[in-house]
């Protein structure tokens, strides 16, 4: 079975988050929703909280969400995605999933986060329009809802939150999984 880690940073937003874990789940996929706060219960960007599956405090859980991921992703949202751009524990698994060669995702402001750890330089991407400048010092953007580059899928924003979780399902599992849920879900 495939595992994919949300990083949930204090001022994350909701729907960026949620909407992989719920796609993701019906697609078969174990997710860990893992609070980069002191608390599992982490505030998002307005005020709803999320239950986190586990903390990111120190090495050891970097270790272990390096050594058991497939997949990582960074919700946007503000301050939710400069929360995971100042945490150097955030640097070192996504410099360690770049390195092993697994998938990096991010939506809204948090590729913002992964240009300022320069992870997959010159990848194309996308991202919410307030974070373009500091994305466009290392990704070739375009306008798109979604990209995927190799290992690197992105996102716009909130409003695109379905097709980004759509696109990172399409990394992990086949097209007839995918087929089946999106049929179940009534997306036609």
């Amino acid at each position: 079975m495939k595992k994919v880690f949300v990083l949930l940073a204090p001022g994350f937003e909701l729907l960026e988050a949620t909407a992989p874990i719920d796609v993701l789940e019906r697609c078969g996929v174990e997710v860990e929703k893992v609070s980069l706060d002191k608390d599992l219960l982490v505030p998002s960007s307005h005020s709803v909280f999320l239950k986190a599956d586990s903390f990111l405090s120190d090495e050891k859980d970097v270790y272990r969400i390096v050594s058991q991921g497939d997949m990582v992703i960074l919700p946007g949202g503000y301050p939710g995605y400069r929360n995971l751009a100042e945490n150097s524990l955030v640097g070192t698994i996504l410099k360690e999933y770049e390195k092993a060669g697994k998938f990096i995702a991010a939506i809204c402001g948090a590729p913002s986060a992964l240009a300022g750890f320069s992870i997959m330089a010159g990848k194309k991407a996308t991202c919410h329009t307030s974070v373009r400048d500091t994305t466009a010092k290392i990704y070739e953007l375009s306008s798109g809802k979604t990209e995927r580059d190799g290992l690197l899928v992105t996102g716009r924003g909130a409003g695109v939150c379905l097709e980004f979780a759509f696109e990172c399902a399409k990394a992990l599992v086949g097209e007839e999984i995918i087929a089946e849920v999106k049929t179940k879900m009534e997306i036609r």
